[in-house]
């Protein structure tokens, strides 16, 4: 009998066979619980150190918080004896009297607790006022996101696909423009143009889907720039590769190519859309205060203005652990789409496995 139709040899095959399923299999239990503690380990470290710079910072910064409580002092009142009295007192209660590092201490307490403090300007609590103001930033930024998304892709790939023609450039133009143009500027010039000079947009106080549009419109436009000339650096690389080539001379179509090519590039966007996520979910201060949008960071801003110590560590600290929280995010879903960095991750040892 032939060779040619016998079976493989059975020792091959059993020494070939625990590559593919080491492969497919991924990372041991062990390895991911492992990578999974180290991880937050890091971020944990990380957090801590956030916090005290921000304590730092904030405490450093000028201004007296209980003279803000207290009010402007009457003409020769600033140095009366009820004055210095109830000074003194206020400054007892609020522990700023105390070591810095042990009032840090003692903040930190509160954060294990999920205590923000209480605001010195509305005497509410932090948590309750972020977490009322949260809902609009998160409607503010899902659209402007996947605005962003559709406008940087589209224009990227476009761009890339018919690059040195017209379309390149003017896209190309255009990014420049729109990533020189301050977000104040273009959200001031869109809300005279909608708002007061053809009554498009309602110029109010508060949040609505009829007031969305405008302000998303904005983050979108600012936003997708960068993303577009990403997209289009990356796949113009992609399109030099020898196994783009390879599929050129076998005659696929371009389309096929194109998404071949893109999703070579995914990495660069996951990175991109996770960054400008976390900045959006952590309000976008600017366009808030300009369409006047009640969301935590115009909340955060207003705040700052007003000196209120509490409420700036507290927006200071969630945005500190959404951030985190998002590039954990980013590192599960990297594993998800490029299996070959579960070694070099930490998440798994694939490699090591499969020439075990």
């Amino acid at each position: 009998m032939s060779d040619e139709g016998a079976p493989d040899d059975p020792a091959r095959a059993a020494r070939s066979r625990p590559r593919m399923n080491a492969f497919h299999r991924g990372v041991r239990p062990s390895a991911r619980a492992g990578a999974l503690l180290r991880k937050l380990a890091e971020m944990a470290v990380t957090l801590l150190l956030a916090t005290l710079v921000l304590f730092v910072l904030t405490h450093m910064a000028p201004g007296d918080p209980v003279r803000l409580m207290l009010g402007e002092p009457e003409i020769g009142t600033a140095n009366s004896e009820a004055y210095r009295l109830r000074y003194a007192e206020m400054r007892r209660e609020l522990r700023l009297d105390d070591n810095l590092f042990l009032q840090y201490g003692v903040w930190l307490g509160r954060l294990f607790r999920f205590d923000l403090g209480h605001s010195i300007h509305t005497r509410r609590p932090v948590r309750t006022e972020l977490l009322e103001r949260l809902p609009a930033t998160l409607q503010l930024a899902l659209p402007a996101l996947s605005l962003q998304l559709v406008l940087g892709t589209v224009l990227g790939v476009a761009s890339a696909v018919n690059r040195g023609r017209m379309t390149d450039h003017a896209v190309r133009v255009g990014c420049v423009v729109l990533a020189s143009v301050p977000v104040f500027a273009l959200g001031l010039a869109l809300l005279y143009f909608f708002g007061v000079r053809h009554a498009l947009y309602t110029i109010a106080n508060e949040a609505g889907w009829g007031r969305l549009w405008l302000p998303a419109t904005t983050l979108g436009l600012i936003a997708a720039p960068p993303l577009a000339r990403m997209i289009r650096t990356n796949l113009l690389q992609e399109f030099g590769r020898p196994y783009i080539l390879a599929a050129l001379s076998r005659g696929l179509r371009r389309r096929q190519i194109v998404r071949g090519a893109f999703r070579n590039v995914l990495l660069p966007v996951v990175t991109m859309t996770a960054l400008s996520a976390a900045s959006l979910v952590g309000g976008a201060v600017v366009v808030e205060s300009v369409f006047s949008w009640p969301g935590i960071g115009k909340y955060a801003l207003d705040s700052i203005l007003l000196h209120d110590y509490p409420v700036i560590q507290g927006y200071g600290f969630v945005t500190i652990v959404m951030i985190l929280l998002i590039n954990l995010g980013v590192d599960i879903v990297y594993i998800c789409l490029d299996p070959r960095l579960r070694g070099r991750s930490g998440y798994g040892n694939a490699e090591g496995e499969a020439h075990a």
